[in-house]
């Protein structure tokens, strides 16, 4: 779904809380769920700049930040906009990610419509990859792991470093001390 909201020119950002334990113990994201939002948007906002909303989705509570297309303008998420852009959206009827996962499905296509970027009936499921998460890696970070020559280096230094003090420890052991 955010494959093919990013494919239609409206990157959306969502995220999902079940419970404090999924914040890190934090109450904020589920008590003020608008409020984190907002800051949310601001700090990835000074990293890059947002073409689509950053949305929270809690049991009980959506929070939007960031900006929404109005118009073909980015207008960036005050608390007005957010409440009307959260009217009439569902909240998750049960406290679990599958619940969550679809009240997001839900938040992302009426969004997505209200923007500008109406996503189409049917979205094929998302293939087994890690192109959409990973896409932001640098190509050196992506790279890197692709390849067996890293691994191959590491093991062969370490055993080759382990053969040179096992060769060094059996010398020590037979040389006898000199006699002072």
């Amino acid at each position: 779904m955010l494959d093919a909201a990013a494919a239609r020119g409206y990157p959306i950002k969502v995220v999902l809380f079940a419970d404090e334990g999924d914040t890190g113990g934090e109450p904020e994201p589920l008590e003020d769920t608008q409020t984190y939002a907002m800051t949310l948007s601001n700090d990835l906002e000074a990293t890059g700049s947002l073409r689509a909303p950053v949305l929270i989705v809690t049991p009980h509570r959506l929070g939007l930040g960031g900006k929404q297309p109005r118009h073909g303008t980015p207008t960036p998420i005050t608390r007005p906009l957010a409440a009307e852009l959260a009217r009439g959206l569902p909240l998750a009827a049960k406290v679990d990610g599958s619940a969550l996962a679809r009240t997001a499905m839900v938040a992302v296509r009426r969004l997505a419509a209200a923007g500008g970027h109406p996503l189409p009936k049917r979205i094929p499921p998302a293939e087994h990859n890690l192109k959409g998460i990973l896409g932001a890696a640098g190509p050196r970070e992506a790279g890197t792991f692709g390849r067996p020559w890293p691994i191959v280096a590491v093991v062969g230094s370490t055993l080759l470093l382990g053969a040179l003090l096992v060769v060094v420890h059996r010398r020590a052991m037979r040389e006898p001390e000199p006699d002072t």
